[in-house]
């Protein structure tokens, strides 16, 4: 039979026990700072307070080994934002979310992609604005294709972020207009 005297160690145990794991579930502050590992810097992407810094920051977010960290390119779309290459052969354009591009381009491993917006136009109102904008890309120093991005953008008051891209490479029927080369 338990006598009082021989509960006290036992009931100390069991007390010691749900402090114990009442602690480990929600830890002092103290003790979070001791385990706590610190994050890495966050990547410090371009501005695009004005629209020559939003097509800056394309080119700087594309080029890059095709693996990349694309934390810069994430941050320069709303989140609903489509990307959309038209394709001529089919008249048909492939509705693209920016995790879907990431994950088409990445395909390409350590291989460097380049985009270079090499003439551009923009127009605006208010705070939506569109830049129409004669691409060039490249793929490990190969030139793959130029053509014409039709960019969507929206201004937050801080900050122009993008909407929706459409685009349509170059092809044998459809050349570049002169108007839109340097």
């Amino acid at each position: 039979m338990y006598t009082p005297t021989m509960l006290r160690p036992v009931m100390l145990l069991v007390v010691t026990a749900c402090v114990a794991m009442g602690n480990a579930q929600n830890p002092t502050p103290g003790a979070a700072l001791a385990t706590t590992q610190i994050a890495p810097a966050a990547t410090a992407c371009p501005a695009t307070a004005t629209l020559d810094q939003l097509a800056s920051a394309i080119d700087a977010a594309i080029t890059g080994p095709a693996n990349k960290d694309r934390t810069c390119f994430r941050q320069l779309f709303l989140p609903e934002a489509r990307l959309a290459p038209f394709s001529p052969k089919t008249l048909t354009t492939r509705i693209l979310t920016v995790d879907d591009w990431i994950t088409a381009v990445a395909k390409n491993g350590d291989e460097v992609v380049s985009e270079h917006q090499i003439k551009y136009e923009t127009e605006s109102f208010g705070h939506i604005a569109h830049l129409w904008s004669t691409y060039q890309t490249s793929l490990a120093g190969k030139p793959l294709a130029r053509g014409i991005n039709s960019i969507q953008a929206i201004y937050d008051g801080k900050e122009w972020k993008i909407f929706g891209i459409l685009w349509e490479a170059e092809n044998a029927t459809d050349q570049i207009p002169a108007q839109y080369l340097p």
